[in-house]
């Protein structure tokens, strides 16, 4: 076969420029120290590295929002142990204060320290991280959540609170895995307004009704008995839970909007009438308001005596001591002195003090009374739990501070606030304690899943070193290898192009 001289010539560039670019790559991987440095060198390679990449980049993305988690949360943590500090002083507060040996002016001057305690409060509801984001505003965080709307130690119109929230009921959340969204603020609402007052079911409450005027003959503004409560039992939380406050009373057992126990008494005739020789019985009535208008509006559980007023229901309410004598209750009425039998009983049970006034059967709930001596006409109120802020309560704290707590009804009406802002300072503790809980659950999930992703980083890393990483021993000798291809045929091209009847002629 003839070759041509002009085929010597672009064969022999043509196999030199080969070389040259494999000795132009092989420099490049060492220069790199990377095996795959353009998508050519290994296109399955390459498209591999790009997955692993992206990959290894979201898992970088996850653990950074997972360590921003954490110092979130972390701070909202030790914001709310502050907030159960404050609670915990406050709690001592009370006990001390119920010391039945203080006077009225040994009370007042804890008022300053309540206040104070009101002002953290508000300032722990109102912190901000280390961006200058409000902790417990929700997701509205350049909001500031608690607003105070009336002064400390003033009475809060029915239904309003001392304080308004302008948060929402939201909760910021950030994305620390694929499918894994973990809370990293709380709504000061939840936190701080929204607990239930009294035992959570239903609250006590001693005293008329507001509004309630007395009518004649006890017509004492104001009048308390002075029997002390409890915090009251949950028998049956299913059967309180039908009750509503629907205006139509529902059929037996009565639905209710307010239950009012009543208290009466009257004299046995064993000893002189109001002397210290006549033990006086003590009897009380259950009268349900149930919110119905007309006749059905109020009931007694007792005697099933309806009305459209307290007293068409209940005769205890317009009763003073010694004043029950015409509603003997006994189950042989006793003779006055003259010998005269009294009317029949009515029914009405006699209350001995310590022990409970059960109302399991119609509303599933008891409570116990433990004084002695009841006004008569006076009354506990048993209504229905609601929301009620930590702010309202430690205002209503500082409210009772200022009352007269001389007298033993004043005394009893003292004790059973502090007994009602006791329950609801432990419920918010709890609540706050709930919500630190969480808190410190998402900061180990968060923790948790940082060393997952670390541990994912470090595959992918060794996924990469594998697809990617130059073996330099190898690239060495390929390079050696290379270099002497390529002078040998840059040698042999110089001989061979002096092989041309042109140098003979």
């Amino acid at each position: 076969m003839r070759v041509s001289t002009n085929s010597i010539f672009i064969n022999n560039v043509a196999n030199m420029m080969q070389k040259q670019t494999q000795l132009n790559q092989v420099q490049g991987q060492l220069s790199t120290m990377r095996r795959v440095t353009v998508p050519s060198d290994d296109p399955v390679a390459a498209a591999q590295i790009l997955d692993v990449r992206q990959a290894d980049a979201r898992v970088l993305q996850f653990n950074q929002n997972a360590k921003s988690a954490e110092n979130s949360l972390a701070t909202s943590e030790s914001v709310l142990q502050s907030g159960i500090d404050v609670l915990q002083r406050a709690r001592e507060l009370a006990v001390k204060v119920s010391n039945t040996t203080l006077s009225n002016e040994d009370r007042q001057m804890t008022m300053s320290e309540i206040e104070g305690l009101y002002k953290q409060m508000v300032g722990i509801a109102n912190t901000t991280d280390g961006n200058g984001s409000y902790v417990f505003s929700g997701s509205r965080s350049q909001i500031k959540p608690i607003a105070e709307q009336s002064e400390f130690g003033r009475p809060v119109a029915s239904g309003s609170s001392i304080v308004g929230y302008n948060g929402d009921s939201m909760r910021q959340e950030m994305q620390i895995a694929g499918s894994r969204q973990i809370p990293v603020t709380e709504n000061g609402e939840f936190v701080f307004n929204k607990i239930r007052d009294g035992n959570g079911t239903f609250k006590l409450t001693n005293g008329f009704p507001a509004g309630y005027t007395p009518v004649a003959p006890n017509t004492t503004a104001g009048a308390r008995p002075n029997v002390d409560v409890d915090q009251g039992t949950v028998t049956d939380a299913a059967l309180f839970a039908t009750k509503t406050d629907d205006p139509a009373p529902p059929a037996a057992p009565i639905g209710f909007k307010q239950i009012e126990v009543v208290f009466g008494s009257e004299w046995n005739h064993v000893g002189a009438q109001g002397s210290a020789t006549d033990p006086t019985d003590f009897y009380y009535d259950v009268v349900v308001e149930t919110g119905a208008p007309g006749p059905a509006g109020f009931t007694s559980l007792i005697t099933g005596k309806t009305g459209a007023t307290r007293e068409l229901a209940s005769d205890l309410y317009k009763q003073q001591t010694e004043q029950v004598d015409p509603l003997k209750n006994n189950a042989v009425p006793p003779t006055d002195l003259a010998g005269i039998p009294f009317p029949t009983p009515t029914g009405y049970p006699k209350y001995k003090p310590g022990a409970d006034i059960d109302l399991t059967a119609s509303y599933g709930i008891k409570l116990n009374a433990k004084g002695d001596t009841p006004t008569s006409g006076g009354v506990v109120a048993i209504n229905k739990s609601q929301d009620k802020s930590i702010f309202d309560t430690l205002n209503e704290f500082g409210l009772a501070l200022q009352q007269d707590v001389t007298t033993p009804q004043g005394m009893t009406d003292f004790t059973n606030k502090m007994g009602n802002i006791l329950t609801h300072v432990d419920a918010t503790m709890t609540r706050l304690l709930s919500v630190e809980a969480r808190m410190g659950s998402g900061r180990r999930e968060a923790d948790t899943l940082v060393s997952v992703g670390e541990g994912f980083s470090l595959q992918y890393k060794t996924n990469l070193s594998r697809l990617q990483d130059l073996d330099v021993a190898k690239a060495a000798s390929e390079l050696s290898l290379t270099k002497t291809a390529l002078e040998a045929s840059q040698s042999t091209f110089a001989q061979v192009k002096k092989l041309t009847l042109f140098n003979y002629i």
